[in-house]
Parts: structure tokens; C-alpha cells; sequence
């Protein structure tokens, strides 16, 4: 039996088909797209590490040649510095040699100055001579002037005694002819020759005293010109070998420190010429490191336009799939209005052509007419429902055998694919299979679709394993899939090989990390569209739904 419901199970099934595929082929090129944008970012990525590299191998460079650069000005300043020491070494060493010949001249001067000493000391001992002997000859002068002076004095003593030598009596004496007078006269005459000689004497040794003193006198000035003249000498000879001397070691101490600060600057720098020549090496290799780092970065970079001219070419046909997709969406949506509004016109119809009916119920019969026009309509309702429940009970009966049948029909193809079987993917997570791949009632909105996967069951929070090795493509929500992980596996039997895992409580990767066979990606949830505690777990090839048993 047809009813006007039946067109519009199938129009719901129709549209919720195409929805279904134009989802799954968006999918695929969703699920597709990342593994290929994922060489350009390890591309980009590859590119800022060199860039990375060759700023700080550039700063490193730079810093080198600075200290490269100061090492050379320190080595030009201690050059110059070793140049002025030697050139002060050599002007201090010439000063040296002269104070050697001045210190030779001085004790040379004082080599004669003690010689000048010695003769002067030899002309001292000669003038102490004379002095001591002038001295004696004036001691015997005044012995002699005082036995002259008590010669004339005893004279002039006993001629006083004797009335003096020319009296009156003597005289006479002498003209009577007395032989007495003649000899007293003749004494006289002797004692007054005598006192005259002892005057004269007298005289003489006075004046050879003055004499002498005169010479002493002059005697002793030269003893104390020649004492003062020897020790000036001596002291002016002593003092200018001493200061020689001291100039001598002064400059020879000089002459020791110019030489330690000469070898200390030659140290200097041969460590300075040691360090520039390092780090001029250093500068090299580090220039070296920079043209590596660009012939890689310059490869790095041609990849990189090659990789983004291959994604240009990738984006144009997902831009291509979506606008057909969106194209889709919109002729489905124009459909389903089409549909919605033939329907709404259907209902109207019908409900019209009711009116009309009671209507003219109404005016054939009476007040009864109408009570059992209304029974009747009751009865008429109460059949209509009863038909409604047996024909939604014979369909769900049609469905549940048809979905029987379709599963018998994939155990058959599974059973006739299992010598197939790769057997390249290991099971997600330990658990039974409570629903196969395949048409089937949906749980929720209760129409047939494509269940494109298996599904697991097991308690929530059970690990989740990646199937095999791959890259993390996504972990996006969605209101349908709930938290839902997709790896991608690479070309596998000469397809790319993806697997997603739906309804996840919460993840344990992240996109682009690299999974190996085993590891935990997640854990077993409810999110999404879900009735309960289950895994969905879904094989893709080249982005189509495929049942996972072939590849497990």
C-alpha cells in the first residue's frame, strides 16, 4: 500500500545520501589536504632553522671579526709600544755607555785629584818642614837677642858702675904717663868695641827675627792654602765619582726595567699574534659555515616554491571540490524547499479537500448526522492510526531485514576480501565490534545511511592506540564526530591510507606529531553524536570510505 508518506521517507533518504557523499568527499579532500601542507611547513620550518643558523653563525662571524679588528689594534699599539721601548731601551743603554765614560772620567779625576793629594801632601810635609825650622831658627834668635841684650846690658851696667869711660881722672892719668890709665883706656876701648858688636848682633837678630816671622807667617799661609786646596779637591773629585756612580746604577736600573717591559711587550705580543690568528681562523671557518648555511638555504627555498607551486595546484582543486560541494548543498537545499513546499501544498490539498467534506457533511445531515459523522471519523482516525503503526511497523520490520541482509551481504564480501586483507592495520583499542560497516538505521535520526566505519565498545576513558605509524593530521569537535583524531598513514597497496577515530573523551597528540604503531592517541568517549560509550573507527583510501576489516 502507497501513502503520501512513502515519497517523503524516500526524498529524506535521498537527500540524507547526498548529503552523506558530498560530506565524505569534502572529507576526503579535508583529510587529504594537511598531509600535503605538511611538507611545506617542514619545508618553512627547515628554512627558519638555517635562518636561525646563519644569524647567529653571521653574529658569531661579526664578533670575530671585531675582536679580530681590536686584536690588530692592540697588536699595532703594542708594536708601536715594543718600537718606542726598544727605541727608550737604546737611548737609555747610549746613556748608560756615557755615564760608564763619565764614571770612568770621574774616578780618573779622582785618581788624580788623590795623586794632586799626595803631592800636595808631599808639599804640606816640606812647608811643616820649613815651619819647624824657621820655628827652631826663631827660638835660637831669641836666645841669642837675649845673650846680646844681657851682653850690653851688663856693658852699660858696669860702665855706669864705673863712672863711664870718658871721666876727667882717666884722662889725666893718661897725659901723666900712668901705665894704668893706658890699660884701663885700652879695656875701655875693648868693652865698647864689644858693646858695639853686641849692638850691632843685637840689631841683626832682631832683624833676621822679623825676617823669620815674616816667613813663618808666609810658610803657614801655604800650609792652610794647600791643606784647603787638597781637601776641595779630594771632596769635589769624591762627589762628582759619586754622583757618577749613582747615575750609573740609576740608568742601569733603568736599562734592567726598559728591558723587562721590552720582553713583556714581545710576549704580548706573540700572545696577541696568537689570539688574531685565531680568531681569524675562526672568522674563516665561520664564513665557510655562512656559505654552507646559504647554498642550503637557497635549496631550502627552491623546495619551498616548488612545494607551494604543488599546494596553489592542491588548494585550486579543494577550492574546486568545495564549490562543487557548495554547488551540491545548494541544489540538494533547493530540492528539499522544492519538496517542503510541494508537500505544504499536498497538506493544503488534503486539508481543503477535509474541509469540503465536513462541510458538506454538515449541511446534509442533522445534529445527529453530524454525532455520527463524528464516530465515524473517530473509527476513521483510530484505522488510519493503526494503518500508520502497521505500515511504520512493516517498514522498520523491512529495514531491520534489509540492514540483516546488507550485513550478510558484507560478512559474504568480507569473507570473500579476507584472503585480501593487508592486515597492514592493528586493532585501535581492546573491545568487541558492536556494529559493522555498512547501511544501517541511524540510531538518532532514525533514517538509513552509510555507517562508514566499525564501531568498538568499551568503557569510556579505555586508550585509544594509532592503528600504525602516520602523522597526526587533526584533532578537531565536531557536533557530529565529537573529539575525533585523524592519521595519516601515507600511500599503502597504491593509495593514501588514512584512519580517524571518532566520539574521543580527550586527546593525547597533537596535530603534526609523528605516532608509531601502538602508541595512545586519545581515549574512548561519548562526544558528538553518540548514544554511548564507543569508538567509530574509519579507513579512508584516497579520501572514500572503506570497510576497515580489509585493512585489518
Amino acid at each position: 500500500m502507497s501513502t503520501p508518506v512513502e515519497p517523503r521517507r524516500r526524498g529524506l533518504l535521498v537527500r540524507h545520501r547526498l548529503r552523506g557523499a558530498v560530506a565524505l568527499a569534502l572529507a576526503g579532500v579535508v583529510l587529504g589536504g594537511p598531509a600535503l601542507a605538511s611538507d611545506l611547513t617542514d619545508i618553512r620550518e627547515k628554512i627558519r632553522e638555517v635562518e636561525r643558523k646563519e644569524s647567529r653563525t653571521d653574529q658569531q662571524r661579526k664578533d670575530a671579526e671585531k675582536s679580530a679588528k681590536e686584536l690588530g689594534h692592540e697588536l699595532e699599539h703594542t708594536s708601536s709600544a715594543l718600537v718606542a721601548a726598544d727605541k727608550r731601551l737604546k737611548e737609555t743603554t747610549a746613556k748608560v755607555e756615557a755615564a760608564r765614560i763619565v764614571l770612568e772620567e770621574a774616578e780618573a779625576d779622582l785618581a788624580d785629584a788623590e795623586a794632586e793629594a799626595q803631592r800636595i801632601e808631599a808639599e804640606l810635609a816640606i812647608a811643616r818642614a820649613n815651619e819647624a825650622t824657621i820655628e827652631e831658627s826663631l827660638e835660637a834668635n831669641e836666645a841669642a837677642q837675649a845673650d846680646s841684650r844681657a851682653t850690653v846690658g851688663a856693658i852699660a851696667r858696669d860702665s855706669y858702675k864705673q863712672g863711664g869711660m870718658g871721666s876727667l881722672a882717666t884722662t889725666l892719668e893718661l897725659l901723666a904717663g900712668e901705665s894704668d890709665a893706658v890699660d884701663r883706656m885700652a879695656m875701655a876701648r875693648t868693652v865698647l868695641r864689644v858693646q858695639d858688636q853686641q849692638i850691632r848682633a843685637l840689631a841683626t837678630q832682631e832683624a833676621e827675627a822679623v825676617a823669620e816671622q815674616d816667613r813663618l807667617a808666609g810658610v803657614r799661609q801655604d800650609i792652610a792654602y794647600l791643606l784647603a786646596l787638597a781637601e776641595a779637591n779630594v771632596v769635589a773629585k769624591e762627589e762628582a765619582r759619586a754622583a757618577a756612580d749613582a747615575a750609573k746604577q740609576e740608568l742601569e736600573a733603568l736599562e734592567a726595567q726598559q728591558a723587562e717591559d721590552k720582553a713583556a711587550l714581545e710576549t704580548e705580543k706573540a700572545k696577541v699574534e696568537a689570539e688574531l690568528a685565531a680568531e681569524q681562523a675562526r672568522s674563516d671557518e665561520l664564513a665557510d659555515q655562512l656559505a654552507q648555511l646559504a647554498s642550503k638555504k637557497h635549496r631550502l627555498k627552491t623546495e619551498e616554491r616548488a612545494e607551494v607551486k604543488r599546494l596553489a595546484e592542491e588548494e585550486a582543486k579543494r577550492k574546486a571540490a568545495a564549490e562543487a560541494k557548495r554547488k551540491a548543498e545548494e541544489e540538494a537545499a533547493k530540492r528539499r524547499a522544492e519538496e517542503e513546499a510541494a508537500r505544504q501544498r499536498a497538506a493544503a490539498r488534503e486539508a481543503e479537500r477535509q474541509r469540503q467534506i465536513a462541510d458538506e457533511a454538515r449541511r446534509r445531515q442533522d445534529q445527529a448526522a453530524a454525532d455520527e459523522a463524528a464516530r465515524r471519523a473517530a473509527q476513521a482516525q483510530a484505522e488510519a492510526d493503526r494503518a500508520a503503526r502497521a505500515e511504520r511497523e512493516a517498514r522498520e520490520q523491512e529495514a531491520a531485514q534489509e540492514a540483516e541482509r546488507e550485513r550478510e551481504r558484507q560478512r559474504e564480501r568480507d569473507r570473500a576480501q579476507g584472503g585480501a586483507s593487508s592486515g597492514f592495520l592493528s586493532h585501535p583499542m581492546a573491545g568487541g565490534i558492536t556494529s559493522e560497516f555498512g547501511m544501517r538505521l541511524h540510531p538518532i535520526l532514525g533514517i538509513y545511511v552509510l555507517h562508514s566505519g566499525i564501531d568498538f565498545g568499551a568503557a569510556c576513558g579505555t586508550p585509544v592506540k594509532a592503528a600504525a605509524d602516520g602523522a597526526i593530521v587533526s584533532t578537531p569537535y565536531d557536533n557530529s564526530r565529537g573529539n575525533y583524531v585523524v592519521i595519516d598513514h601515507g600511500v599503502q597497496r597504491g593509495v593514501n591510507l588514512t584512519t580517524a577515530y571518532l566520539h574521543l573523551q580527550s586527546f593525547a597528540v597533537s596535530p603534526g606529531q609523528w605516532v608509531s604503531r601502538g602508541q595512545v592517541i586519545g581515549y574512548e568517549g561519548t562526544t558528538g553524536s553518540s548514544t554511548g560509550c564507543h569508538l567509530h573507527f574509519e579507513t579512508r583510501e584516497n579520501g572514500n570510505p572503506v570497510n576497515p576489516r580489509t585493512w585489518l
